[in-house]
């Protein structure tokens, strides 16, 4: 494998699972404190993805305020969703199953709604307009100004997410939740106040990662849906459980969708049209080989510093 393509790819890997990992961080939160694998998450990052880009294309060209939109979008979406479906479904007492399958509905919902709204404004796959610009080219490795905006960024926030989880009121009454919700009603936390928070934050990064996605990719309103798959890739690698393995495991399913696959191509004829087969083998082989991911190697390594 050349050294070039190699460089460029762990380029990739790096960009792309920084993306995944703020994607997934949503995904584990939300199975973690409101027990929903929701599959609707993928439209909230379509969805600040058009934020992004109707801002940008109205002149507003700073990336921390587009990113702030995004963010505000996609927190109102997921609010929303939570506010007119699952809320009322969890108080019916549906099954795990049925709250399944609405997420499936709202995210159709939504990624048909933003169908309407770029035919009729004419906004298919068109770019967030910030213009790309090399900040280092060093041999075959070249860094443009999306990478200084996507892996920082990414990188901030999920600080940002482990620092207000694990040293505020409002992060100590999440987890108190992700661990028993009965025991959490009984000592007085507000049950649903921390929901309606956690489904503010889930959007919000959902935004996010959707506004720096687009400023890679074309938008449209299947982007987010292309990406679940890896995303929950990622999270299951995680055992859905742990915020530690979820960004390992966006680096690892990053690292087999770019790397693993061009050196695969490269050294074995294997046809790149397999890759989006990859986060399926990793689902499959997670759950029949290790359905706890890498929580387990989290917490011994956290039993071990103690």
């Amino acid at each position: 494998m050349p050294p070039a393509l190699l460089t460029t790819s762990l380029v990739n890997t790096i960009q792309i699972g920084s993306l995944y990992a703020l994607m997934a961080l949503g995904i584990t939160l939300t199975y973690s404190v409101v027990k929903l694998p929701n599959f609707a998450h993928a439209e909230y990052v379509s969805a600040g993805a058009y934020a992004a880009l109707i801002v940008s294309l109205a002149g507003l060209l700073n990336p921390l305020a587009i990113m702030a939109v995004a963010f505000f979008v996609g927190a109102l979406a997921a609010l929303i969703s939570h506010l007119a479906v699952f809320k009322p479904l969890e108080g019916r007492s549906v099954s795990f199953y049925t709250l399944i399958l609405s997420s499936f509905a709202i995210g159709l919902i939504i990624r048909y709604i933003l169908f309407l709204m770029a035919d009729y404004f004419n906004l298919f796959d068109l770019r967030i307009a910030i213009p790309l610009q090399i900040l280092v080219r060093e041999g075959s490795l070249i860094l443009t100004n999306l990478f200084f905006w996507v892996v920082p960024s990414s990188i901030v926030l999920v600080i940002l997410l482990t620092l207000l989880l694990n040293t505020t009121p409002l992060g100590r009454e999440m987890r108190a939740l992700a661990n028993n919700s009965s025991l959490a009603r009984v000592i007085g936390i507000r049950v649903e106040r921390v929901k309606n928070y956690t489904w503010l934050l889930v959007g919000g990064l959902a935004g996010v990662a959707g506004a720096l996605w687009g400023l890679q990719t074309a938008v449209n309103p299947l982007m987010g849906w292309a990406a679940i798959i890896s995303v929950f890739a990622a999270a299951i690698l995680g055992g859905l459980s742990s915020f530690s393995g979820t960004i390992l495991g966006a680096y690892v399913v990053a690292f087999s969708e770019n790397t693993l696959i061009l050196f695969l191509n490269f050294n074995f004829g294997l046809d790149l049209a397999y890759k989006p087969a990859i986060p399926f083998i990793i689902i499959i082989a997670v759950l029949l080989l290790r359905p706890q991911g890498f929580t387990e190697i989290f917490k011994r390594a956290g039993e071990l510093q103690r």
